[in-house]
């Protein structure tokens, strides 16, 4: 099943329990946001990197993409991941966003953490959301240009 055909249907997700780990099912990914995904190609449990907070201004709920120095429900768990968000992010194989990272930009996806060249299969332990779309000087894990 493509990305784009993927929806994050439970209910920890819709309740926007910080990041709680997900059954990926259905059809779309609903959030802009960074999505880890427990298995290689988009599949098993998934997770996306997101809060949800209250607007009282608008009086509604409020979903948001949220950087985490440590991930709790998924550390050391993501064999793929995509980003769906309008901003780079950068995922570390440490907690508090230490040792070795990678930098994902908007609408990029990594089947296989786990690939020669990133060898970063189970390592994520912590995410930084970036103030933009560009990798400000971190590694990307695909060249552009």
């Amino acid at each position: 099943m493509s990305i784009g055909r993927r929806l994050l249907g439970s209910a920890a997700v819709a309740l926007g329990l910080l990041g709680a780990a997900a059954p990926a099912q259905a059809t779309e990914l609903d959030f802009h946001t960074l999505y880890l995904f427990e298995h290689g190609g988009y599949d098993g449990r998934a997770t996306p990197l997101q809060t949800v907070e209250w607007s009282d201004a608008g009086h509604f709920w409020v979903f948001r993409p949220i950087s985490q120095p440590e991930l709790p429900l998924f550390n050391d768990e993501a064999s793929s991941l995509t980003n769906n968000d309008w901003n780079a992010w950068v995922v570390f194989d440490d907690k508090n966003y230490r040792d070795r990272r990678y930098c994902i930009r908007p609408g990029e996806s990594v089947p296989s953490l786990g690939a020669q060249q990133f060898k970063f299969n189970d390592k994520i332990s912590s995410a930084l959301r970036l103030e933009s779309a560009s990798c400000a000087g971190y590694p990307a894990f695909f060249t552009t240009g």
